[in-house]
Order: C-alpha cells, then structure tokens, then sequence
C-alpha cells in the first residue's frame, strides 16, 4: 500500500502536541538565527572542530559519523531512492526524490549567494560552505518522509538523522559549526513550507484541475528554462533529474503501472540491475557526454541527468514488467 500525501496534523492527531511541535520547530530555527547573529565569529572558528577531533581516534566513533555522513550524499541518495521507488513505495519514494532536488536547489543557491568558505582540511570540496547541505536535506528529507509516513518509529529515526548527519559535518571537517546552524534555521521552514503546499494540494484538489498534457509540459519545460538561466554548478544535474524523473513517473503512473511489492529474490533482482544501469548513465557516460563549451556541457549534464531519472521512474519499472520481475496493476 502505498503511503498517502501529506496532510494535516503535521506531528501527531492531538491537537495539543500538534501545536507544540509547530512551536518547537519555529524555536528552532529562531535559536539558530540568534546564535548565528550574537556568536558569528565562535560560529565559524575551529574551535568546536578541534575539540571534537579528540574523538576520531576511536574508530567506532569514526565509523559512525562516516557512516551518517554518507546518508547525505549523492550516491546514498540515488540508491535509496531507487530501491525504494522499485521495491517498496512509489509515491513516497517520488515525492521524497522531488523534496530532495528542491533542497539542493535552494541550498546551493544559498551557498552561492553567501559564498562562505569551509574549513582546511587535506581533501577540499569545491562547493561553499553556508548553509550545510547535509544538514538542509537531513531535515527536510527525512522530516517530509516521516510526515508521510506517520509512524513513531520513523520519527525517532528522523530526530537522529537529523542530529547526527549534521554532526557528523562538524566532526569530519567539511563544516563549521554556523554552517550547521544555518542549514537547520533555512531547512526547517523550507520543510513546513512544502508540508503545507502538499496538504493545500491534497485538500483542494489542486491535482485534478490541470490537463495531464500541461502538467508533462511543466514539468520538462520549468527544469529546462531555470537550467538555460542558470547553467552553473549543480543546476544541470538537478534540474535534469528532476525533468527526467518528474516525465517518467507521469508516463509510468498511466502506461505501465508497475507493482512494487513482490517476491524478496526478485526484489534484489530489480535493486541489482536498476542500480547498476543507473549508475551506469549517471557515471559510466560522464566521460562520453563532455564537452570543452560550458554551454554544451551543461545541456550534455542535464540531458545525462534527466536520462538516469527516466531510467528510475519509467525505464527501469517498464523492464522489470517486461522481463516479468514485477507485475501490473490488476485491470488490464
């Protein structure tokens, strides 16, 4: 069964947590915004990150903040995303997918605006510093997850992602300690704010009042005009997976609607080879589909991009329907 949109309460069905646990978000991220104002300086110094340095001696301790650092990153993304579109929840796994590249849009857009540098260490990321990324998707992600899910034991799990991963930025020396600050005080009203148009969505009907044809067009065209403006950094890549998989899961919903749940060896079948053929287009044709002209090469990185979301959302679904690995939705 597949978990129903977001909608109202946000938290929980008393009313009165309900509203305790609006207030406590929006205390949150004016917290931050405080410490960020009043202790600008302590924010961006490495003394926290010297402190905690003492602690990676212990490899356990080391592992562990590897291990949460790596559930922010690209490729953990495109893994999890993939298995859960395919095997468990094609909604969710969609939705929170879109959630994730609307993060990254506005995250990087934030992070060049503010242009803030990270701190030294040997392997230095090309990206700024302000506000994390980690810590922006790590709220939003995982916050529009559980709101979906409505499950307690979900929520737990949230809180830690959401406490360790952006610790774990801190303590592995990609960030300093404002840039944490700044990734909840931006994040958290960016995750009320899609929970809120999601429930407005849901509530009024918002789905049903625009043509298949127009909402196909908009959901190509608007990735490729924002990438036409704005051809830099990671918005090739962004906006063509989210063009790519947007298209596919229209076109999936109405010709193939494949099944999700199935046998478990033919689940790791589907997982095998959709995540090998994924990162197959996304990193096996990088080196095919370049280009010296910035230009070219960032219409050669959308078109990449938005291939591997095709590839998830509709290719891979069509294949294991094909190869009869799933089946279809009854009535055909």
């Amino acid at each position: 069964m597949s978990s129903p949109p977001v909608s109202r309460p946000y938290f929980s069905s008393r009313r009165g947590w309900e509203l305790f646990w609006l207030l406590f978000c929006w205390a949150v991220v004016l917290a931050c915004c405080a410490l960020l104002y009043f202790y600008w300086d302590w924010s961006r110094s490495m003394s926290m990150i010297n402190w905690l340095q003492q602690f990676r001696a212990i490899k356990a301790v080391e592992y562990f903040f590897q291990f949460f650092t790596f559930l922010g990153n690209d490729e953990f993304y495109m893994i999890f995303f993939g298995i859960l579109i395919w095997c468990v929840d094609k909604p969710l796994g969609f939705w929170s997918a879109a959630v994730l590249l609307v993060s990254g849009l506005v995250s990087g857009a934030a992070k060049d605006l503010f242009a803030l540098e990270r701190p030294p260490r040997a392997d230095q990321l090309e990206s700024f510093a302000f506000p994390s990324g980690h810590t922006f998707t790590a709220v939003t992600v995982w916050g529009y997850m559980a709101m979906r899910l409505k499950r307690r034991w979900f929520w737990y799990w949230t809180i830690a992602a959401m406490i360790f991963i952006p610790l774990s930025r801190i303590v592995l020396v990609y960030h300093y300690p404002g840039d944490i600050l700044g990734g909840y005080a931006m994040g958290i009203p960016l995750l009320l704010l899609i929970a809120w148009l999601s429930s407005l969505f849901v509530e009024r009907g918002w789905d049903r009042r625009f043509s298949k044809a127009l909402l196909l067009a908009l959901c190509v065209g608007l990735p490729v005009i924002l990438t036409v403006i704005s051809p830099q950094g990671d918005m090739p890549k962004l906006m063509g997976l989210l063009a790519g998989a947007s298209a596919g899961y229209m076109v999936e919903k109405e010709k193939v609607r494949s099944v999700t749940r199935t046998h478990w060896a033919l689940q790791l079948l589907k997982a095998v080879l959709g995540l090998a053929v994924l990162f197959g287009i996304l990193m096996g044709l990088a080196p095919l589909l370049s280009s010296d002209n910035p230009a070219l090469q960032a219409a050669l990185r959308f078109f990449r991009y938005a291939l591997g979301g095709i590839w998830v959302t509709l290719l891979a679904p069509a294949l294991f329907v094909v190869l009869k690995l799933t089946p279809r939705e009854a009535g055909d």
